[in-house]
């Protein structure tokens, strides 16, 4: 009901203004010169476009100096038509990608048989002539290869993109994993919380992808990484449609190196796949209810996964579903000729059953429950050509997700408390609170863009967009953090069999954590205001210029409703084009840009009490409960009990605290918090080899900044809780202020060369190819599989080394090589079979051993003056360097073979099929990449899927205690490798098994 009001008083709006409201634009524009065979300019040259993705024609007439301009195109395979009275018309076929400023010149010569000329088409476009670094992937390719035809696997494809995120999020030209735009149909559709893209698509409607990583115009914003559209179609003059249907089964995968030795070792668990067809199915349709007037289109896909997963530990066998169903309607509306009004909706209803907050993870049936996840999407914009010089632009949407019941359904302390052991893994009862209110993600989007063309001999040609970009973040959560709100840490986990049983030992090393929230949220509002102006200046023939500026302001109100971030940034963003012999075919391109993020959602709320839950940690010194690990056990759920008799007792919530960070006390935000920033300098060249064949190559440098951290020095001095609502065990306590604020104390910088090729043979083959060449350095990761983090590198500098705390090297998501390389050959013996072979290869990514209970600084440092300096369970150490390990490299041939035959008599009408093997040759390595289900192609790599775990004398006390400021910490003495250290903790661990997929259908 939420969504129907806003949309109807939305709409209203819009239709009462004639303006629309936000997101990027989705179109495109052909632009050019016109001249005579002298390389004379020629004036009155009338410019038609024809497409079947535009509704009627497009037109307009060169200017004195011969230049033209047609702005507001759908993505599409175009023809241009250049007719003169006394000159040879000249008709050119091209493919224009979203967002693409597309140079198209023509030379007239005298009056003679039409020129055809066909520019390019490929299914993978290598934009050539623009300082924007993009990759345009159209789905009838990621359709033909052996993909599972997702966002992903174009990601995956694309040049300096790298899935080595936390959780395999994508890092682009070596940025956070939560620093991108993800858009469908021009639309944000980022996640509020981590920053990855929603799937609210259905994958037979998308028509193309444009992943852009260098060059990026002012238009966009709100990201330091790159920008990624999806486009799903429209319709069209011809009813169009398909209908498909994709077959998997877990059992119809070959087993990994991991499961092949966990089964060998426990023959009782045997097997953990599923043998269940699951079929996905999928629609749409598409057509003119009036032609060139109002087109309609619809989709839809339904799809129940069934997949094999193990716990953790206890090698336990459990069903993992996803019950999801997607639907999307559009339409499109010319009233009157160049002037278009488009409106969609998309809805997404997600139900996982046995998930968990990271499979990694979870040890225990316990830990497991069935979440639902109801989204949709709703958008309306209007694009008009107001004047042959003047083109405006307008879109409005709006995003609702709701998550619900996630976590545990109970509450009380026994049954809803989250234990969690001294490896990090949990058990007894799941992560947050699934009956304590479910959490809303929403999002809000304003564009408004004009778009002037100006042409005369004095000034040149400047094709200027300027506009006002509007953004709204909003998230209303009340985090509870288990349904008890209390979790008891570095507990022992005794398993036996299949059943695990904790041990509680009072040596001072395991840890109860409160977690109450004492104000419920009333939801954040995180605005973006933003203006920007971009020229496309055709300085000559052969140099355009590309001169831009954004301004972005935030009014962030945090989930309390006090403003915490009004900051303002500028970003210039300056491009060159070159075409040193004036023939359209090589091009020299260099780009400057700044890049400002979004505010982080999850940082710049932190000081706020409302939703958010406090930590309070406090040491167990009880009573041991299992002591005997090979005796009568005590059961979990009395161990738990005598656990809180004692802590109750013995003063609960008032005992001394390790930790505590009371929100709504400390920490605060700063006065000044900003976005976090990038400068990016890029340089390419690219060639465009007649009709069939184009390759680029570009060098990028970025430098990033303004990281957010917490610092707790001297300097910020105490704080007294003086909460009404805080109980009075924790009420007038006093404590070390920590703030939350922007730093550039900390590097993290990426340098690579991405390649990018294509080549048509025919009508029958073509063959592509991408290769990135990069490194990631710095001493900052910025974020966990949680999302965004603020770091504390600057939180008790005194307890602290850069050396050992935040060491310098490559970063987590560093990948020094990535490629992968694709044919489609049809073969012609018989009429409609086609193989496409894709190969991946990659290298690893690096870890390091290190623990955050490394090492206790305490008896070494003279106190300045802090309440609670930094103790050993709270204090990171990294034991090596940073990169000092690396997971193996992914090594990959993926095949498909597709057949098509059309039904005679029944024009368009067509059947297909086509057969996917992953990992033909059954390779295997130690990549951390394998797919979570038969349903992903893999290659995502999450380096937690291999143990790290490591032992200190911090947790345990058969290690020695040393001096982090004079020492060098000796392994086996002060430190140990954990015993599988380096070792795969699940199938994940591994490259994606040999996989069988089946889809097929009918099309028209």
């Amino acid at each position: 009901m939420r969504l129907v009001k806003t949309c109807l008083l939305v709409t209203g709006a819009l239709w009462s203004s004639v303006i629309a409201t936000h997101a990027q634009s989705t179109t495109g524009t052909i632009t050019g010169r016109i001249a005579d065979t002298q390389e004379l300019a020629v004036p009155g040259v009338t410019v038609t476009v024809t497409s079947a993705s535009l509704q009627g024609t497009r037109s307009t007439v060169s200017s004195e100096t011969g230049d033209y301009v047609v702005p507001l195109l759908p993505p599409g395979t175009y023809t241009i038509t250049f007719d003169l009275t006394g000159f040879a018309k000249v008709v050119k076929t091209t493919s224009l990608a979203p967002t693409q400023v597309l140079p198209v010149d023509a030379i007239l010569g005298p009056a003679a048989i039409q020129q055809d000329v066909l520019v390019a088409a490929s299914s993978a476009q290598v934009l050539t002539r623009t300082a924007l670094v993009a990759t345009d992937f159209r789905q009838d390719l990621i359709a033909a290869l052996p993909t599972n035809r997702d966002i992903n696997a174009s990601l995956l494809l694309a040049p300096s993109v790298h899935p080595t995120g936390p959780g395999g999020g994508y890092s682009i030209g070596g940025s956070m994993s939560f620093e991108n735009l993800f858009m469908v149909n021009g639309v944000a559709v980022t996640d509020n919380v981590r920053g990855q893209a929603y799937d609210l698509y259905i994958e037979d409607a998308i028509q193309q992808t444009t992943i852009a990583t260098a060059g990026i115009s002012a238009e966009y914003g709100r990201f330091s990484g790159g920008v990624v559209n999806v486009i799903t179609k429209s319709g069209g003059n011809s009813f169009s449609g398909s209908l498909r249907n994709t077959l998997v089964n877990d059992k119809w995968r070959t087993l990994t190196p991991f499961e092949d030795i966990t089964i060998e070792a426990d023959p009782a668990h045997k097997d953990t796949r599923v043998d269940v067809t699951v079929p996905t199915y999928e629609y749409t349709l598409g057509g003119a209810v009036l032609r060139d007037r109002l087109w309609f289109f619809a989709a839809g896909r339904n799809q129940r996964q069934e997949s094999g997963r193990a716990l953790v530990g206890t090698n336990l066998p459990y069903t993992f579903e996803s019950r999801q169903s997607r639907y999307e309607g559009k339409a499109t509306y010319s009233a009157i000729v160049n002037h278009r009004v488009q409106g969609s909706f998309i809805r997404s209803f997600d139900e996982q059953v046995n998930q968990s907050q990271n499979p990694a993870t979870a040890m225990d049936l316990a830990s497991l429950f069935t979440a639902k996840r109801p989204m949709n999407l709703f958008t309306v914009e209007y694009s008009g050509v107001m004047s042959p010089a003047f083109f405006v632009e307008a879109r409005f949407s709006v995003r609702n997700e709701t998550l619900e019941d996630v976590g545990a359904r109970a509450t009380d302390l026994v049954n809803g408390t989250l234990l969690v052991d001294r490896e990090g893994r949990r058990f007894w009862s799941p992560t947050f609170c699934g009956v304590c209110g479910a959490e809303e993600r929403d999002g809000q989007d304003l564009f408004l863009k004009g778009t002037y063309f100006l042409s005369s001999r004095g000034v040149g040609s400047h094709t200027m967009t300027f506009g006002y970009d509007g953004y709204n973040n909003r998230r209303y959560a009340n985090n509870h953090q288990s349904g008890s709100d209390y979790r008891i840490l570095n507990v022992n986990s005794i398993i036996r069999d299949t059943d695990i049983t904790a041990q509680f030992i009072g040596d001072g090393a395991t840890l109860i954590q409160w977690q109450p929230i004492f104000v419920t949220s009333e939801g954040t509002n995180f605005r973006t205001h933003s203006a920007f102006y971009s020229d496309n200046w055709r300085v000559s023939d052969r140099v355009t210029a590309v001169l831009g500026l954004r301004y972005d302001h935030n009014d962030a109100v945090d989930s309390s409703g006090m403003l915490v971030a009004k900051g303002n940034s500028w970003s210039p963003r300056l491009g060159m084009v070159v075409d040193p012999r004036g023939d359209q075919q090589w091009t020299i391109s260099g780009s400057v840009a700044k890049y400002v993020g979004a505010l982080a959602n999850t940082v710049a709320n932190a000081a706020s009490a409302a939703g958010n839950a406090d930590a309070y940690q406090f040491v167990y010194l009880g009573p041991d409960v299992n002591a005997d690990t090979s005796g009568v056990l005590t059961s979990t759920a009395e161990g738990i009990r005598q656990v809180f008799d004692w802590f109750n007792a013995n003063g609960g919530a008032s005992r001394p605290t390790v930790l505590a960070i009371p929100v709504g006390v400390t920490p605060i935000i700063g006065d000044d918090l900003e976005s976090p920033s990038a400068w990016e300098y890029a340089g390419g060249i690219s060639r465009q080899v007649g009709n069939r064949a184009a390759v680029r190559a570009d060098v990028t440098y970025r430098d990033y900044g303004n990281f957010y951290a917490q610092r707790t020095d001297i300097s910020t001095g105490r704080v007294i809780d003086t909460r009404a609502q805080a109980p009075a065990s924790v009420r007038g306590h006093s404590y070390d202020l920590t703030v939350i604020e922007n730093t550039d104390l900390l590097t993290r910088q990426y340098a690579g060369l991405g390649l990018q090729a294509n080549y048509r043979f025919g009508v029958r083959a073509n063959a592509g190819a991408t290769y990135t060449l990069a490194r990631a350095w710095g001493n900052v990761d910025g974020e966990t599989g949680a999302g965004p983090s603020a770091s504390a590198a600057l939180q008790y500098p005194e307890y602290k080394r850069a050396g050992w705390n935040y060491p310098d090297g490559d970063l987590s998501i560093d990948q020094r090589h990535r490629a992968r390389l694709w044919l489609n050959y049809g073969l012609p013996a018989v009429s409609g079979l086609t193989l496409s072979v894709m190969q991946i290869l990659e290298s690893g990514v690096p870890y390091g051993a290190m623990s955050n209970a490394g090492v206790n600084p305490r008896p070494y440092v003279t106190n300045p003056g802090y309440l609670s300096p930094p103790v050993g369970t709270g204090t990171l150490y990294y034991f090596t360097a940073r990169d000092a390990f690396r997971t193996e490299g992914q090594r990959r041939t993926d095949l498909a073979v597709s057949y098509a035959r059309s039904v005679k008599g029944l024009r368009g009408l067509q059947f297909f099929g086509q057969l996917q093997v992953l990992n033909v040759f059954d390779d295997f390595q130690l990549c951390a990449c394998g797919a979570p289900t038969v349903f992903k192609d893999g290659g995502a790599m999450n380096s937690t899927f291999i143990d790290q775990a490591v032992r200190t004398s911090v947790t345990n006390a058969a290690l020695r205690a040393f001096d982090p400021f004079t020492t060098t910490p000796v392994e086996n003495v002060n430190w140990a490798r954990g015993p599988n250290f380096g070792r795969a903790l699940n199938r994940l661990a591994y490259t994606t098994p040999r996989t069988l997929r089946l889809t097929f259908g009918v099309r028209f």
